[in-house]
């Protein structure tokens, strides 16, 4: 299992309330929530982040639409 850390987050009492509350309706602990909530977020973050970079990418090859289906349903 990988190392687990540690960290100390403040939130104000509106989102700290929001945590709770959902918490509580789906029996997990806050701390659960927050970890699925960061995770998530984060990965959608670094997809995004990953796909500005592609986009933005000078020496990528860029296809048109209808090129690409012909190479995707050429096979």
């Amino acid at each position: 299992m990988a190392e687990v850390k540690v960290i100390s987050v403040r939130l104000k009492e509106e989102l700290f309330e929001k945590v709770k509350f959902v918490s509580n309706k789906i029996r997990r602990s806050n701390n659960w929530v927050i970890r699925e909530v960061l995770e998530n977020y984060l990965e959608d973050l670094y997809d995004f982040e990953e796909a500005k970079r592609i986009l933005l990418d000078k020496t990528d090859k860029i296809v048109s639409h209808e090129q690409a289906k012909r190479e995707i349903l050429s096979d």
